[in-house]
């Protein structure tokens, strides 16, 4: 055998070595997995490999009766509210968007919710649910880690839906969510209140919207803790409209705000229908009343007027976990609990000690009650929604049940049930709290 070149070994070593460094500076994947491209010629190789090999998303898009949303993110999510890349796949079709974690509390749930933010001359599409879910340049995925019923937010939003057509609506559908092309439960997609969504209510995009992010946004001169307020703009957050920042910037909510808490009894009763939709905070009241909105009322709550100075305050909910016989970290919350909230809310509390107001208010719910929410419509709701999330309601508990029963905030707790023992606990705080509210405006 010849004997090997003089030198050879310190050649393959250094092409060894040169190999390592072409590698290191190759461009990095920001995927934390492969990810088929939303066309057939960026990519393609990568995209057919996938379908081959049954992996393409675009092919799941049903699992236990529900449709299934796929969502890859760039890299990984930071704690903070910062967007990163994403691709979305739904009905088939793939998306090029941006994703970020959301909600205060949901943040430390192992289960998290999530933005999606779809880009212009994109738009989010789901024709057949919630009455037609089209044309949305963002969506939220509502996780329902707090709600072992799976249901309480659409259920939420289904009744404020009811209450009046001319309510300006979030709509919500329930969805089975792979991350990064692994399970990862049951979400609520539920609109996401901003411009467009107001848009294609008919709401002038130049408009201003203001979202209650603290207790202290309460209508009053006082915070919640009874201090003098320093501003009347506490707990608020700008989420739309000129100016964005600065002087001025939260003038109009200010102006709200004085006027409810400082404007004497006639005043108020002869002007509120000039400053706010009267309907919308009549009804925001009763929703709140009926379905026991106990982290509703002051905070988690949208606020929008459309430019002008005869445009009207409309009001939209928003995060209704806490409802229906429980509170945010699911503490049990009984039926013959009849709160007013009007030591949280001094709206409330104008609307309620005027008997002018309060008289027709009353009637109202009394007219609700027995009609678009009668306790039948609403125990037929509970069944419908349950009955079309089961199999996908269970599954989900198989994966996050032991998360959920171990999450710190609860798991000294006693009382944590299941998703079927929760919709029957749902359905009980119904039938008991309806037919004291029926006794209560009789």
């Amino acid at each position: 055998m010849g004997r090997a070149r003089r030198g050879s070994s310190r050649a393959a070593t250094a092409l060894l070595v040169l190999g390592v460094a072409v590698a290191g500076c190759q461009p990095q994947s920001p995927w934390r997995v492969p990810v088929p491209e939303c066309t057939g010629t960026v990519g393609a190789a990568r995209e057919d490999a996938a379908r081959e090999q049954g992996q393409d998303p675009r092919g799941h898009v049903e699992e236990d009766g529900l449709p299934v949303l796929h969502l890859y993110v760039a890299d990984s999510l930071p704690d903070d509210n910062g967007y990163q890349a994403a691709r979305v796949f739904y009905r088939g079709r793939c998306y090029v968007a941006r994703a970020r974690h959301r909600g205060a509390t949901s943040k430390d749930f192992p289960k998290r919710s999530y933005t999606l933010d779809f880009p212009a001359g994109q738009t989010f599409d789901e024709p057949l649910l919630a009455a037609g879910f089209s044309g949305r340049r963002k969506v939220v995925l509502l996780s329902p880690f707090n709600d072992s019923s799976y249901l309480r937010a659409r259920l939420g939003f289904t009744l404020w839906s009811l209450m009046s057509p001319d309510h300006l609506q979030v709509k919500a559908f329930s969805a089975v969510v792979y991350l990064d092309g692994r399970y990862h439960g049951l979400y609520t997609v539920v609109d996401h209140v901003d411009r467009h969504s107001l848009s294609a209510q008919g709401m002038d995009v130049q408009g201003e919207l203001f979202k209650a992010v603290a207790p202290d946004a309460n209508f009053s001169s006082r915070d919640a803790s009874g201090r003098p307020k320093a501003s009347l703009r506490l707990g608020y957050e700008k989420k739309e409209g000129e100016p964005e920042e600065g002087d001025g910037a939260y003038a109009s909510i200010e102006q709200l705000t004085a006027f409810v808490a400082d404007s004497p009894a006639e005043r108020f009763r002869a002007e509120r229908g000039a400053w706010m939709q009267v309907e919308d905070y009549e009804d925001w009241w009763i929703l709140a009343h009926l379905a026991a909105l106990s982290d509703s009322v002051t905070k988690n709550a949208y606020h929008f007027r459309a430019p002008g100075q005869a445009r009207r305050w409309r009001y939209i909910p928003w995060d209704l976990d806490a409802s229906f016989g429980q509170n945010w970290d699911t503490t049990r919350q009984a039926p013959d609990v009849m709160d007013s909230f009007t030591e949280e809310n001094r709206l409330f509390a104008r609307m309620l000690e005027d008997p002018a107001i309060r008289q027709p208010l009353r009637e109202r719910l009394h007219t609700l009650l027995h009609t678009s929410l009668h306790r039948d419509v609403v125990q037929g709701l509970i069944d419908t929604y349950a009955a079309e999330i089961d199999r996908a309601a269970r599954k989900d508990e198989a994966h996050w049940g032991e998360a959920h029963r171990h999450f710190p905030r609860w798991n000294q707790r006693t009382d944590i049930l299941g998703f079927e023992d929760e919709v029957q606990y749902l359905h009980a705080w119904v039938d008991d709290h309806w037919a004291l509210l029926e006794e209560e405006v009789r």
